[in-house]
Formats: structure tokens, C-alpha cells, sequence
């Protein structure tokens, strides 16, 4: 029974399956915020940034203040997931779900009906660890990217890279329709339910790198 788990476990690794998780974990977290945090991004820097240029402008530095400082945690934490990836490259995956439960995690007795800016500084620092996740995959959360990449692959006349692309984009969405179902069935508990998802992906990203390695070995 084991020796077929970890046998599904290592072939499930090399398919597709583990990214459009983590877009649809992307996806989730996006749909909570915009539900939540009105003035906020914690999944898209470009919104955070265009807004920060803008109240530079105005002088609105209560608003300025707020979005750089998710800018920052979003930054800070990926740069840290991507160095300690280089250095623990066997653990990448485990390593950067973990540290983005227990981010989302922390967010979760914070948050209300309303983020708080330190809610979506946590969700914002933890998105920037799952984007470290895959070394292949520098931008899970980017859809705007994806979708530069299929139409660029739909040109080329690469439909199966194409439609690829096209699966990534429902995954998006169909974990964005699932996480702001849980917000109206469970309210705020909705992130703690995503924190768990999270942590449950690390577990079984730490199965198959076990059994990965069993397999080399």
C-alpha cells in the first residue's frame, strides 16, 4: 500500500497537477482579497504599484505607505523563499508551502470582515514564497504572463502549449469560485481553510520528494 502511494505520489510530480494547485491556491487567495481588502493587493504587485505611484503624486502618504509596505513584504519574502531554495535545492517545494501556511496562518486571527494592513502584508509575503515553489516556475500567480504565453503559443501554431496555457487560466478561476464559496459558507475561515490546503501541499510535496529520492537511491 505504501510503495503504491509514494509510487503515485513521484509519477503525479511530473505532471501538471502541482502547478495548477498552486494557481488555484493563487487564484483563491486573490478572490478573499478583493473580498476583503479593498485598496489592497496581496497577489499583484502591478495594481500595488500603480496605486503607489499615484498616491505619491497626491501626496497621500496614509494610502502610499500601505502599499509599499505590502510591495515589500511581498519582495522581501521572495527573495529569502528564492536563496534559501538555492541552498536547500531537495526541500524547495516543502520548504516554500510550509513558509506560506504558516504566513497565512498568522493572517488568519487578523482578519475580518476587513484586512487589516498586517493581514495582507502576511498573504502578500506568503504569496511571494509559493511563487519560489517550483525553480521552473518563477511567476505560479501571473495570469496576465499565462496569458501573454498563450496567445504567444496560439501564434506559433503550438496548440498543445496552448491550450496548457488555457487549463492554467481555469485553474485560476475555478480556485478563485471555491475560495469565495468558502468565504460565504465559513466567513473568515475561509483563509484558515486555505492555510491548511497549503500545509496539506508541503506534506505531500515532502512524500514526493521522499519518494523521489528512495527512487534514486
Amino acid at each position: 500500500m505504501l510503495s503504491s502511494v509514494t509510487s503515485w505520489l513521484r509519477d503525479m510530480a511530473g505532471t501538471a497537477v502541482p502547478v495548477l494547485a498552486l494557481v488555484a491556491i493563487a487564484g483563491g487567495t486573490d478572490a478573499l482579497i478583493m473580498l476583503h481588502s479593498k485598496d489592497l493587493l496581496a497577489v499583484y504587485m502591478t495594481g500595488n504599484s500603480t496605486r503607489l505611484g499615484q498616491s505619491l503624486i497626491a501626496g497621500a502618504w496614509s494610502k502610499a505607505l500601505p502599499l509599499a509596505s505590502v510591495i515589500a513584504c511581498f519582495f522581501v519574502t521572495a527573495t529569502f523563499a528564492a536563496w534559501l531554495a538555492s541552498r536547500l535545492p531537495n526541500w524547495r517545494a516543502p520548504v516554500c508551502l510550509a513558509s506560506t501556511a504558516l504566513l497565512l496562518a498568522c493572517a488568519v486571527p487578523l482578519a475580518g470582515t476587513a484586512y487589516p494592513t498586517t493581514a495582507t502584508c502576511l498573504i502578500a509575503a506568503g504569496i511571494g514564497a509559493i511563487n519560489q515553489t517550483r525553480a521552473d516556475e518563477p511567476g505560479i500567480s501571473f495570469i496576465t504572463g499565462n496569458f501573454i504565453r498563450v496567445a504567444r503559443h496560439l501564434g506559433e501554431g503550438k496548440f498543445s502549449a496552448a491550450a496548457a496555457g488555457v487549463v492554467r487560466w481555469m485553474a485560476f478561476v475555478a480556485g478563485a469560485a471555491l475560495s469565495t464559496l468558502l468565504d460565504f459558507l465559513y466567513g473568515t475561515g475561509a483563509l484558515a481553510i486555505l492555510a491548511a490546503t497549503v500545509l496539506a501541499g508541503a506534506c505531500v510535496a515532502l512524500l514526493a520528494r521522499d519518494a523521489q529520492q528512495a527512487r534514486t537511491e
